[in-house]
């Protein structure tokens, strides 16, 4: 369930980013185009990059998994898998931590990212973005955990 939502926002994010991206190339032909276009695909490639690292790590296509099951034998798979999870999910705790620093700093600094019309856009709100990407892929290592321990109770088992 997750997974699909996040894959729906991976879908509307490059949307947005494709329909921007072309309009400001026909704006700028006639014009100076958007101001703030540029600044939102900049946060918008960030965010997907998060998405897209969510959706890697809910297929199981990160890194870590692939390293967890090259050439190792049958027998220590889960244990690897295991600790692959485990590790992915603990890097991305210390990532969010200092993430999440990072944007209540942006958030007390009160710095504007980008101003559309009269409105004004906080910077913190793109800065969010981070320690929210970092928590969807160590959410999904903590489900992943929990699967290579089982499987790995299993294989005890046996």
């Amino acid at each position: 369930m997750l997974a699909r939502a996040e894959g729906a926002a991976l879908v509307l994010c490059l949307g947005v980013m494709v329909t921007l991206a072309f309009a400001q190339v026909v704006l700028r032909r006639f014009g100076d185009g958007l101001l703030w276009a540029d600044t939102l695909l900049k946060q918008l490639v960030m965010w997907t990059g998060f998405l897209g690292a969510a959706l890697a790590a809910a297929a199981e296509k990160h890194f870590a998994w692939e390293a967890s099951n090259m050439g190792a034998p049958e027998r220590l798979k889960p244990w690897l898998k295991l600790a692959a999870s485990l590790a992915g999910a603990a890097v991305c705790a210390l990532l969010l931590q200092a993430a999440w620093r990072y944007a209540a700093d942006d958030r007390a600094a009160g710095d504007v990212l980008m101003t559309v019309g009269s409105v004004s856009v906080p910077a913190w709100i793109a800065a969010a973005g981070i320690p929210g990407g970092f928590l969807l892929v160590g959410l999904h290592m903590l489900f992943k955990s929990a699967d290579a321990a089982l499987e790995t109770l299993e294989a005890v088992e046996r």
